[in-house]
């Protein structure tokens, strides 16, 4: 891009010479060649953001087109059920907050229940993580089923059960072997100071149900009676926060690409501006030409802006 010096310098030179002439209607070599510097370098601008544009463009129609379809089953759902709202007391954050506290709560107790065996450490944390997960996972299940208790109540009884049975019969198996364990020791004289060793077996398991109680109640407050409500809404907050990321994504884009095109213009105009009014000056005859009264039309960027606006809105 020219400079005000060299703005200045064409401006006396093209003045001497009555250049452009009084009735010309064509601009003057200079603000030509200045214009075809802006378009090429607003042509650079654009070419360096447009992939990106376009990227994020890719990106939006398939999320905008399952947001669309999501949304057409879910106000159908709603409408069928009288809702629209899931009703739980729990919100989803809360409770994946609350889950994973408990595991982290099992993981240590179960360490130090398993760590009596004398086996390796890696083993002692893998089998502690394994009941520390298998915990909670079993308390949401029931937690959902509970919620969702439906006719007949058979079905839903014979799950429950199944899985409190599963889940005490565990505990109790892994506190008597410990128990079984240390008693052995005990008697052989190779540990001292385990003659309670039955009564820590039963906190061991009380504990471990404290907890799934707990787990359970916070999954039966995080869950809806819907399933299908529950569903839809989840998925439709979901694409409805993608779609605004890659919105607020596109426009911060195009909002840098529209800064540097307006200062081309900007620089542009105001060097023109400066040429044409150093040379009228300077003119013998002080005479303004027509071209003087015509404005630049900076086709390129205006052009590419305008497209871009185009697609953001289609897009957007």
């Amino acid at each position: 891009m020219y400079s005000r010096l060299k703005a200045w310098q064409n401006a006396i030179r093209d003045a001497k010479n009555n250049l452009p002439g009084r009735g010309d209607q064509q601009f003057s070599s200079f603000e030509k060649e200045l214009m075809a510097m802006a378009r090429n370098e607003a042509r650079q601008i654009t070419s360096s953001y447009g992939p990106k544009l376009e990227v994020l463009n890719g990106k939006y129609k398939p999320l905008l087109q399952d947001y669309e379809r999501i949304s057409k089953d879910y106000d159908a759902h709603a409408a069928k059920i009288g809702r629209s709202e899931p009703s739980v007391e729990l919100s989803r954050m809360k409770y994946y907050v609350l889950m994973l506290l408990f595991v982290l709560g099992e993981i240590p107790m179960n360490s130090l229940a398993f760590a009596v065996f004398g086996e390796n450490q890696i083993f002692t944390w893998i089998m502690a993580v394994g009941v520390a997960v298998a915990i909670p996972w079993i308390a949401h299940s029931m937690g959902i089923l509970f919620k969702r208790w439906s006719p007949p109540w058979w079905k839903n009884a014979i799950s429950i059960g199944a899985l409190l049975l599963l889940t005490i019969g565990g505990l109790i198996a892994i506190g008597y072997v410990r128990v079984q364990y240390l008693g052995d020791l005990s008697k052989t004289g190779a540990v001292t100071g385990f003659s309670n060793s039955t009564l820590i077996g039963a906190a061991f398991v009380g504990l471990n149900m404290v907890i799934l109680a707990a787990a359970t109640l916070c999954s039966y407050f995080a869950h809806d009676t819907d399933p299908k409500l529950e569903h839809l809404h989840n998925r439709t907050n979901q694409l409805d926060k993608a779609t605004r990321a890659i919105q607020a994504k596109y426009r911060k884009i195009l909002t840098k690409q529209q800064e540097k095109l307006h200062r081309i213009q900007q620089r542009t105009e105001q060097i023109i501006q400066y040429y044409r009014k150093i040379n009228q000056r300077v003119r013998p005859d002080h005479e303004k030409p027509k071209s003087f009264d015509r404005d630049h039309e900076l086709g390129v960027e205006f052009e590419s802006e305008d497209n871009t606006k185009k697609s953001e809105e289609e897009t957007i």
